[in-house]
């Protein structure tokens, strides 16, 4: 059966399709400006899906923006499809130059400028990830220009959603534990914990993409689930499984754990390290660049167990750039980065923190077996407001899990699945037994 052929989406912000449509199958959308409930790319990209799916659902899809700040738009919308392993065939832009003048006029010239403000704001994906195309104003035949991008496939499908690590070794009698850490982590930050499994137990890390930056993060959990539930089986064919995950890991953890219970699979555990419930509205989660930076260093700062000095008043003047650099700065004279990196390093887990923050999760069902939730300590608040929070998540859920259990642990957020606090945690799990 041969390939299905891509259809070509074309993003323009005029009233009306500025040029002749391309020949084959095409459609054409307006680009949506962030509005009240989404001022980001990434947000109004999130919304526009459903029209997306709704006029061809599956693609594969050529995407071409129509224009400077339609390009930018279908950069992002690229890269949320590209997060659903959606495929992705191209990227590219015409250049204002290159198509006829369009002044927006009464509603438009507001939301133009938030259209505007918002592709300021966005931090283009290299082009090892997201090759995208541009047509110039020399270009006497734009609509024969994209016939010829749409017949070609230039950007490369993504890998694996996620990939299967060992971290401990151990004999073919005990429950194999799998690991999945949080948002913008490596599956290394749940290390000592592995380490203080018993010795003959045989861990497991789940990486979710996207950390080397090299390939554009999954932008939700089913994705990953959905990936990681082969990987399992394959290690674990037969026999009970453990289940731990870390903060965001915690919301893949249980997504699988749902998959394996629907497979028959026996759980031996399944823990939720200080992860919140999933909310219990569908809202976009909008989460601005600026944003993502400050919630990165409070995490930072939560490791290194003191402030960093840096905050929004220093970040907010910064460009973007500049901004990755004083953060990496302090990280290098902290400890966190060796003196010698570059700021770059941390881009790709920069762009998979911020792509957990802004992923929405409803559970497809509810879980039945037994769950426990671990309320790590937050430092800003004091005993009576940690109890309050632990209880907050606790009830939170049990709305998807009626026989979940809490259970409450010494360290924060960060330091809790670290050294000691980490075998403490162990032991108290039954991970160690």
């Amino acid at each position: 059966m041969s390939a299905r052929a891509a259809v070509v989406v074309l993003l323009h912000e005029a009233p009306d399709l500025p040029i002749p449509p391309p020949a084959g199958t095409s459609i054409a959308l307006r680009v949506p400006y962030p509005d009240e409930g989404t001022v980001t790319l990434t947000g109004a990209a999130q919304k526009f899906l459903a029209r997306l799916h709704a006029a061809r659902p599956g693609g594969p899809y050529s995407l071409v923006g129509l224009g400077e700040r339609a390009g930018v738009f279908a950069q992002a919308l690229a890269l949320e499809l590209l997060g659903q392993d959606a495929s992705v065939t191209s990227v590219a832009t015409v250049l204002d130059a290159a198509l006829p003048p369009w002044v927006p006029d009464g509603d438009d010239i507001a939301r133009f400028h938030r259209l505007q403000a918002a592709c300021a704001a966005w931090t283009p994906p290299e082009p090892s990830m997201l090759p995208t195309q541009s047509c110039s104003s020399p270009e006497s035949d734009v609509t024969g220009w994209i016939e010829r991008i749409a017949a070609t496939a230039p950007v490369p499908p993504p890998p694996p959603a996620t990939s299967a690590i060992p971290l401990k070794v151990g004999g073919p009698f005990r429950a194999p534990v799998f690991c999945i850490p949080g948002a913008g982590a490596s599956i290394v930050s749940l290390l000592d914990l592995a380490q203080a499994t018993h010795p003959q137990a045989t861990v497991i890390g789940l990486q979710p993409r996207g950390l080397d930056g090299m390939a554009p993060p999954c932008t939700t959990v089913e994705t990953v689930a959905a990936s990681i539930l082969p990987q399992v089986l394959k290690a674990a064919p037969q026999g009970p499984i453990r289940l731990v995950g870390h903060s965001f890991g915690g919301w893949i953890a249980f997504a699988l754990a749902l998959h394996l219970r629907a497979q028959g699979r026996t759980l031996a555990s399944v823990d939720l390290i200080d992860s919140r419930p999933p909310p219990a509205d569908e809202l976009v989660v909008e989460c601005e660049e600026l944003d993502v930076l400050l919630r990165w260093v409070a995490l930072l700062e939560l490791s290194v167990e003191r402030p960093l000095g840096i905050d929004a008043s220093i970040l907010q003047p910064l460009s973007g750039p500049e901004r990755m650099r004083a953060v990496h700065r302090r990280m290098t004279e902290v400890g966190l980065l060796p003196m010698q990196s570059d700021p770059i390093t941390m881009l790709g887990a920069l762009r998979m923190f911020a792509a957990c923050l802004r992923t929405r999760y409803m559970p497809a069902g509810t879980y039945d077996g037994a769950l426990r939730v671990v309320h790590l300590q937050d430092p800003g608040l004091d005993a009576s407001g940690n109890d309050r929070e632990a209880t907050e998540m606790h009830s939170g859920w049990l709305r998807h899990a009626p026989h979940a259990q809490l259970l409450c642990a010494s360290g924060n957020h960060m330091t809790g699945i670290r050294g000691p606090h980490a075998r403490t945690l162990a032991e108290r799990l039954g991970l160690n037994a």
